[in-house]
């Protein structure tokens, strides 16, 4: 395993360090090699990560039919190469990769995969910061390179709900309203979210429901859901990842965690990484013995 030097380690945010808190579940922790689960190899909040380092940012590997998904990377790459180290995960044999969006504590560890492995398909949301296509690149005559941050020519970019490999769904989104932690006037009562395009992966379980990932949840977290039902058709039984509710009101993030339970029909929660403090209280209130514990080093079965 590589020791990471001073400089890797400067990149710790305080922030993430601040929120990192140790929790535990039963059952979410075993290995289960050759399984079908979800390992969190880069989370600010901490499940069990023994000598993994915890940092503000994302990334989940997954295993799912004999398939290696890494969805999103975090923030540095030396720290998730030390963590997935730590974790004994070979990031060399990711054949498929996922971005949920363009923000550097989800995309800055790609560095890292495509220095050890320059052949997995990047699949990337159709910003056109990275490269995607746009009506005002258009009007300028804009052409970034293919893959832009990465230079990466295995890249494709996501404009819809599109299924990447049997029972692997990429959803789509984004939102016209502005802001990502807009909780200032006018905006102190009722969040705003800016149109980032934004993907969300979803997988089919063996009882034909859907285990849905979101990166932060800019689109909002409940219109994901709603999406990924009304796309697939299919009930969503449990929901990871960050759901970007720390700067609003405990009264709104009851009205959606609510309306996840009792309207959205999701059965299981899983939030972490941007969702908050209150805000993942809020979620293990309502959702009690449905709520999973989740963070650095927890591995969620499928």
């Amino acid at each position: 395993m590589k020791k990471l030097g001073r400089r890797e380690f400067i990149g710790l945010s305080a922030a993430g360090l601040a929120l990192a808190g140790r929790v535990k579940s039963e059952g979410l922790n075993e290995k289960n090699e050759g399984k079908n689960q979800i390992l969190n190899l880069y989370n600010n909040i901490v499940y069990e990560s023994g000598d993994a380092i915890p940092d503000w940012g994302f990334s989940a590997y997954i295993t799912y039919n004999g398939k290696t998904i890494l969805f999103d990377a975090g923030t540095f790459p030396g720290i998730l190469e030390h963590n997935a180290g730590v974790f004994g995960t070979d990031l060399a044999s990711v054949e498929t990769a996922v971005l949920s969006h363009n923000h550097g504590d989800h995309i800055g560890g790609f560095d890292y995969l495509l220095k050890i492995n320059p052949d997995f398909k990047l699949f990337l949301p159709n910003d056109s910061s990275l490269g995607g296509t746009s009506e005002l690149n258009a009007a300028m005559d804009k052409k970034l390179t293919r893959g832009y941050l990465f230079r990466h020519s295995n890249t494709q970019f996501v404009k819809e709900h599109t299924e990447i490999a049997k029972g692997v769904y990429l959803i789509a989104t984004s939102s016209p309203l502005s802001g990502g932690f807009s909780k200032y006037p006018p905006y102190e009562d009722e969040p705003r979210f800016w149109g980032l395009p934004e993907l969300s992966l979803a997988l089919e379980n063996e009882d034909g429901q859907v285990t849905l990932i979101s990166g932060c949840s800019h689109s909002k977290i409940e219109e994901i859901v709603k999406e990924t039902k009304q796309h697939l058709k299919k009930e969503v039984n449990l929901v990871i990842g960050g759901f970007h509710h720390s700067p609003y009101s405990s009264e709104y993030v009851t009205s959606i965690a609510k309306m996840m339970k009792d309207e959205l029909g999701v059965e299981k929660i899983a939030c972490s990484h941007c969702t908050g403090e209150e805000a993942v209280k809020i979620f293990q209130d309502i959702y009690k013995g449905n709520f999973r514990n989740s963070g650095l080093g927890s591995r969620l079965p499928l």
